[in-house]
């Protein structure tokens, strides 16, 4: 049987009325599944409950009887105006920027897989199948906004800036207001792959635009506040339109808030008005690669394999075609020395994907930035910031390394290589340790000039140890069966897991950090003893890639 049926419907919204079957199909069954769906249904919504009121309820009722008692957070009531309009800006973006990645791979409407394969491709209304789906998706999003809302009216009542029904209905509107657009956003680019593409290309622009707003919000809290900038921001669109209502109910400027509201309204009644027409012209092929997504992420969160998880989100947005560094590497010669081939393919691979570069230096940045609040903090906080920052560095490493996690994934991609398997993922460390070294010691070099002149040292010697830490865990096997379901480990089965999956990370982070000096005071440092704990760096890097060497061994022998 195969495993999925013709898209024979894939450009059909509505069967001719002699064929519709909609009624009889869906009544039939609700009648063979309803009991099961119901059953479920209760006990998701029983769940959902009790969760909501021994943890959510709760600290609701504790928060409402402090605003009753007084106003606890009054000190803080001009910090927290000053924070409120580029914070709820900021927020309401980012909540779009992100419910639209997620219409990349999942989207609002993901319906049963056996409802994609089979039931669409019957004389049946897509209405009648994908409507109640989105549905789902904007009734769950509302109650997140709801909830949420309800928290930040306790918050201003909290700090004596407004009471908590003006200040839930203002909320309300702008949760609402946001959560439709967001879905409906999703929506859209769920829908047309020319949306995917375009998302796919702003995400720069975008990245750049959030990082900005928080970088602002920051500045805020340290009493630097630009109100024009504010003002352009509350009339740029809808994430600042529907904050305004929010600001007149705590009590800040907003002389047309009303206006702003009913813009907000229109908006959102608009994305409403749409979304049905959107959703029945929805291809049934994107709704099978979603379903499948789902279903493979779900199976690796539930085997705790991230990987696998990864790679079954990425594949439903794989349709995009070959950019322009794409075709520029695919015209790439590759070169005659076998020693060489690694070498090019992993460059001409970080070429195609400038993303990932783009990607590398932004975690690069922020280790650099965690290691030298490390440098000036002290105890257990300098302790905590080291981990941080070599942790960024391990995210750094991770961005370059997808070639090698390709191959040892499949065994099979480097079977054409005139190499053995261990040597080829040994030489997947080359690149990525060479542009860690690089894009690490290019800000390196103005640090050390003005403050720690050792920086580019600790470059030159985390790079090595964090890219063979990602080695460890690309060439790792998965979790075996004994491992996840072996009743000796009880409660401790998943803390045991983690290890197994986390074991090069933790054991690259925790050795780089303790040689570093515990953490990163070596930065001030440019002794002979800081010499050779560097050197000791480079020896912990070398015993990494030994046992990267042992795990690729072992991957092709158990393919063998």
């Amino acid at each position: 049987m195969p495993d999925t049926v013709p898209d024979i419907e894939a450009d059909r919204t509505m069967p001719s009325r002699a064929q519709d079957t909609t009624r009889r199909t869906t009544t039939w069954l609700r009648e063979r599944r309803g009991a099961g769906r119901t059953r479920r249904f209760g006990y998701a919504a029983y769940t959902f409950l009790l969760v909501l009121g021994s943890w959510y309820g709760v600290y609701i009722a504790g928060a409402i009887g402090g605003v009753r008692r007084g106003q606890p957070l009054a000190a803080h009531a001009d910090e927290l105006a000053a924070l409120l309009p580029s914070g709820l800006v900021v927020s309401a973006a980012a909540v779009l920027v992100v419910t639209a990645w997620d219409g990349l791979w999942r989207g609002p409407v993901t319906p049963p897989r056996p409802d994609v394969d089979w039931l669409l491709a019957l004389p049946v209304g897509r209405g009648a199948v994908l409507l109640p789906w989105f549905a789902l998706s904007t009734g769950l999003w509302v109650l997140a906004a709801l909830l949420l809302g309800l928290v930040g009216a306790l918050v201003i009542a909290a700090a004596g800036l407004g009471t908590v029904g003006a200040g839930f209905l203002a909320f309300a509107a702008f949760g609402v207001s946001v959560a439709v657009l967001a879905v409906t956003g999703a929506l859209v680019v769920e829908r047309s792959r020319r949306a995917a593409h375009g998302l796919h290309r702003a995400v720069p622009v975008l990245a750049a635009v959030l990082v900005g707003g928080t970088a602002q919000v920051a500045a805020v809290a340290r009493g630097h506040r630009s109100k024009a900038l504010e003002t352009v921001e509350l009339w740029s669109g809808p994430w600042g339109w529907a904050s305004q209502p929010v600001l007149a109910a705590a009590g800040e400027p907003a002389p047309l808030w009303p206006l702003a509201l009913a813009l907000s309204v229109l908006t959102m009644s608009a994305a409403l008005a749409a979304a049905p027409r959107l959703v029945v012209s929805i291809p049934t092929a994107e709704l099978r690669s979603r379903t499948q997504a789902s279903a493979g992420l779900l199976a690796g969160i539930w085997a705790l394999d991230l990987r696998a998880a990864r790679l079954s989100a990425a594949r439903a947005g794989s349709g995009r075609g070959p950019g322009r560094a794409q075709r520029w590497a695919a015209r790439s010669r590759a070169p005659r020395r076998a020693w060489l081939l690694i070498v090019w393919r992993d460059a001409v691979g970080l070429l195609a994907a400038p993303r990932r570069l783009g990607l590398m230096a932004v975690f690069l940045a922020m280790s650099g930035m965690t290691a030298i609040a490390a440098v000036a903090a002290s105890g257990a906080v300098a302790t905590l910031l080291g981990i941080a920052a070599a942790l960024w560095g391990y995210f750094a490493a991770g961005a370059l390394l997808e070639s090698a996690r390709l191959d040892g994934d499949d065994v099979r991609r480097a079977a054409w290589l005139p190499r053995p398997f261990e040597r080829v993922a040994l030489e997947h460390a080359v690149v990525p340790t060479l542009v860690m070294a690089a894009a690490g010691c290019l800000p390196a070099l103005p640090v050390a000039m003005l403050a720690h002149p050792a920086a580019p040292l600790v470059v030159l010697a985390a790079a090595p140890v964090l890219v063979a830490a990602g080695l460890v865990g690309a060439y790792r096997p998965p979790a075996p069966v004994w491992l996840l379901a072996n009743p000796a480990f009880a409660e401790f089965g998943p803390l045991v897991a983690v290890l197994w999956y986390g074991a090069g990370p933790i054991v690259g982070i925790t050795g780089l950090v303790t040689l570093l000096d515990t953490p990163w005071s070596i930065l001030g440092d440019a002794s002979p003893t800081s010499t050779v704990r560097l050197a000791a760096c480079w020896t912990l890097a070398a015993l990494m890639l030994w046992w990267t060497r042992a795990r690729a061994r072992s991957r092709r022998v158990a393919v063998a």
